[in-house]
């Protein structure tokens, strides 16, 4: 079982389409390399705050996992979501 399990994100769709959609929604860091974003942020369907972190920059490999109740900017991420959605 893996992190991703805790949310409910069982396949590399749902997870590409998680990576878009914070894309979209601009939710994503203005740090770069080589032109893209080192971090990207989404929401689940449950409400789940997700970040998303460049793993391999020649190959745009991303690492996802749930972001912690404890972090700040969990919450952050969720009203931005929101926002966006409206």
């Amino acid at each position: 079982m893996s992190l991703c399990d805790d949310v409910e994100i069982f396949s590399k769709a749902k997870a590409m389409q998680l990576l878009k959609e914070g894309i979209r929604r601009g939710l994503v860091s203005q740090s770069l390399r080589n032109g893209s974003p080192q971090n990207i942020w989404a929401v689940t369907s449950n409400g789940v705050p997700v970040e998303a972190q460049l793993e391999n920059v020649t190959l745009g490999i991303y690492h996802g996992y749930p972001m912690p109740a404890s972090d700040p900017f969990a919450q952050k991420v969720i009203s931005l979501w929101k926002h966006t959605d409206e």
